[in-house]
């Protein structure tokens, strides 16, 4: 009886994820598979806002079960408020924004609808999007000491309820700009 050899063969280690050379296991995080796979989306941009005006980033999920796993990060010059809210009413559809498929090579495009709109208030904030009745389901200060940057990133992933409205609300509490970045992938629940 032949003994095994005593590494595996290339196709097992192709198969295990283990580099052919090296013989070292290549483990990469999920997030980062599902860029490979194309399914992974984000929509970044920047947006100077005077004194107490708003930026709206409507988000809108389809009625699949191709789920959102999202994640943000907020970078602001002067202190902003914000807020993620479930449920809101879209009253008024804002710009389109086509998110970006963080695989270059793919083709595939998001479910989810993105639009953003601005308001000199929050009273005409809440006119276009209402929040009345939602879900806030965060909230936070940015640079509160007014003379200091900050930022402020959900790095957990929460996903998306399909089928549901969305807005991340900026509030410029002092004047200046606010950059952003909205990442997500698209995996089918099982």
């Amino acid at each position: 009886m032949a003994l095994p050899p005593p590494y595996p063969s290339v196709q097992q280690m192709i198969a295990a994820g283990i580099d052919k050379a090296s013989r070292a296991t290549g483990v990469i995080e999920y997030e980062h598979h599902e860029i490979h796979a194309g399914s992974h989306y984000e929509v970044v941009d920047a947006v100077d806002l005077a004194i107490n005006n708003v930026r709206d980033i409507q988000i809108t999920t389809p009625n699949t079960t191709k789920w959102a796993h999202f994640v943000f990060s907020l970078h602001c010059e002067n202190e902003t408020e914000w807020y993620l809210y479930e449920n809101v009413t879209i009253n008024t559809a804002g710009t389109s924004v086509t998110p970006k498929n963080n695989n270059r090579n793919s083709t595939n495009t998001s479910g989810l609808t993105v639009a953003t709109i601005d308001n000199t208030s929050v009273a005409n904030a809440n006119a276009d999007t209402a929040v009345a009745g939602a879900t806030e389901i965060e909230h936070g200060i940015v640079a509160a000491k007014r003379q200091s940057t900050g930022a402020a990133e959900r790095t957990r992933e929460i996903i998306l309820k399909q089928n549901e409205d969305y807005t991340l609300r900026i509030i410029a509490t002092a004047a200046g700009f606010t950059s952003y970045d909205l990442e997500w992938y698209e995996h089918t629940n099982k």
